[in-house]
């Protein structure tokens, strides 16, 4: 759009915060670039400064109410993880994440916690971060959940647990990428 199409009393969608918004003009911003507008949807007032953020009359599109703004790179919306499900590349289940599981009385079960668990059963022998992740899940100590990779997550959840606690912690790095629960006897 040019600077010269905007019409006081029309509505536009109008980029905010990645989304495509409609937004009525009420009239030219006093400093004499931009316009005034306000939201269709919520009737907040919001300062237009650049003809770029206007992207086209609102009566344009017959999809007024799908502002999802398409991805530039492959001319297809982006997707929505709320109604989307994508796969993980190895794996035929949800996505995990390091806040998901399921503990006494209802309350989730953090990552973290389970992998105390997991590492103090047994003869505690050391163990890498995915065998851990694959051995809560296995044991319904935690359940997968939004994230990629909880076995990155659970790494640097251990590091700084070293790192913060020191000798307090309930970690013990033994080799690069191995882990064991410390000795508190």
């Amino acid at each position: 759009m040019k600077q010269e199409d905007i019409q006081i009393g029309v509505t536009y969608l109008v980029g905010l915060a990645g989304k495509l918004v409609p937004v009525q003009i009420t009239e030219n911003h006093p400093s004499g670039t931009g316009w005034l507008g306000k939201t269709i949807k919520t009737g907040k007032q919001i300062t237009i400064r650049s003809v770029q953020r206007i992207h086209r009359k609102a009566g344009d599109d017959k999809q007024v109410g799908n502002t999802a703004k398409p991805d530039a790179t492959k001319g297809k919306r982006k997707p929505n993880a709320a109604t989307d499900t994508v796969d993980a590349p190895e794996r035929n289940t949800p996505k995990p994440t390091a806040t998901s599981g399921v503990q006494d009385g209802d309350k989730p079960m953090s990552l973290l916690n389970a992998a105390v668990e997991v590492l103090s059963q047994g003869d505690r022998k050391p163990m890498r971060c995915r065998d851990i992740v694959n051995e809560a899940i296995t044991q319904n100590l935690w359940e997968y959940g939004k994230g990629l990779t909880p076995e990155s997550t659970l790494y640097a959840a251990i590091a700084r647990e070293i790192k913060t606690k020191g000798e307090n912690s309930r970690f013990v790095k033994v080799e690069r990428g191995m882990f064991t629960i410390a000795n508190k006897d």
